[in-house]
């Protein structure tokens, strides 16, 4: 069933013990393992976050936030994990296009030119998390979580987010449907999945 942005499949089996049940259980769970492919974060784990804090721990990487129309949500998410503050150096609400450009350095020009919402504003204000955070991965989201289009006309839930590391900075363009709350939560996930396939050696799609 689909939650908050991510697709949770749940597989069950009836035995007269619970090693049986995990027994009949394996075969499924690996075929939809080899379907799926990179698509699978994990099994038997809570949420892509928690993953996400684990690849973090395990590299030795620190990362960081510059938000904007999900108003915090990726920051709330990973600091709900016990155990964040090895990880997650801080995160910048950057609601307005002053605070774009003032703290995170947005070149004004991108802002006047691009607008808000655009590339080259997500990735500025990706890498401009990783310069004034001082983390080694900056996660970036600008967008329109509703209820009305912005003043540029883009569509409610047209977000880009973005990931800047050391070696690069990716973007990534999504269009999700209706609703302030889902637009957001779908925003954050596929922020942390840009992440999560970044600290795993995936393709950054």
């Amino acid at each position: 069933y689909a939650k908050e942005g991510e697709c949770e499949l749940r597989v069950t089996a009836k035995a007269a013990a619970q090693e049986e049940a995990q027994a009949l259980l394996l075969p499924t769970v690996d075929k939809l393992k080899e379907h799926f492919g990179p698509l699978v974060y994990g099994v038997d784990v809570p949420s892509l976050e928690f993953v996400l804090e684990g690849l973090l721990k395990e590299k030795g990487l620190t990362l960081g936030t510059a938000e904007s129309c999900t108003g915090g949500l990726m920051a709330k998410r990973l600091t709900d994990l016990s155990g964040a503050s090895q990880v997650f150096k801080g995160g910048v609400v950057s609601y307005t296009n002053e605070v774009k450009h003032n703290v995170l350095g947005v070149p004004q020009e991108l802002l006047d030119q691009y607008g808000a919402v655009s590339a080259p504003v997500a990735k500025a204000m990706a890498e401009g998390a990783r310069r004034v955070l001082g983390c080694d991965i900056g996660l970036s989201s600008t967008g329109v979580a509703g209820p009305d289009p912005d003043e540029r006309g883009n569509p409610v839930g047209l977000v880009y987010l973005a990931l800047a590391a050391p070696d690069g900075t990716w973007v990534r363009k999504i269009q999700q449907g209706m609703g302030r709350e889902r637009v957001r939560h779908v925003a954050a996930s596929h922020a942390f999945d840009l992440a999560r396939r970044y600290l795993s050696g995936l393709e950054m799609k």
